[in-house]
């Protein structure tokens, strides 16, 4: 019994293995594994899922913005301003895929980066 225990994945990488392959109506129900896993009652397996997604998202976002260019000092200025938390929410409770709020959360991100240049034929009208 020792040994089955011992290869069980812990942490991270057993809340990775949970989520392979599941489909949005399943991440609901993940809640309810990630508490049988950890031992805890269902409202801290729901922060711990949450908090998951936060993770991954920020990588996610944070990838992003170094292919595109976007300046590291803004980065994590810009990140205050986005609501993470909220998207992460949607995508735990399977409202929202990942990669869908990864892209919405990127989006809002850029608007606050053009927001900050210059608009040369403002400046050349104004």
């Amino acid at each position: 019994m020792q040994e089955s225990n011992a290869k069980k994945p812990r942490g991270r990488s057993a809340i990775q293995a949970a989520h392979g392959g599941v489909t949005s109506e399943d991440e609901a129900r993940l809640d309810l594994m990630i508490s049988d896993l950890y031992g805890v009652d269902s409202d801290e397996a729901a922060e711990i899922h949450l908090n998951y997604h936060v993770d991954r998202m920020l990588v996610a976002l944070a990838r992003r913005c170094a292919e595109k260019g976007i300046r590291s000092n803004a980065i994590s200025e810009r990140f205050r301003y986005l609501d993470v938390s909220g998207a992460a929410y949607q995508v735990a409770k399977g409202r929202l895929s990942e990669a869908a709020a990864i892209d919405a959360l990127f989006r809002s991100l850029r608007a606050t980066e053009d927001q900050d240049r210059d608009d040369r034929y403002i400046n050349f009208y104004g």
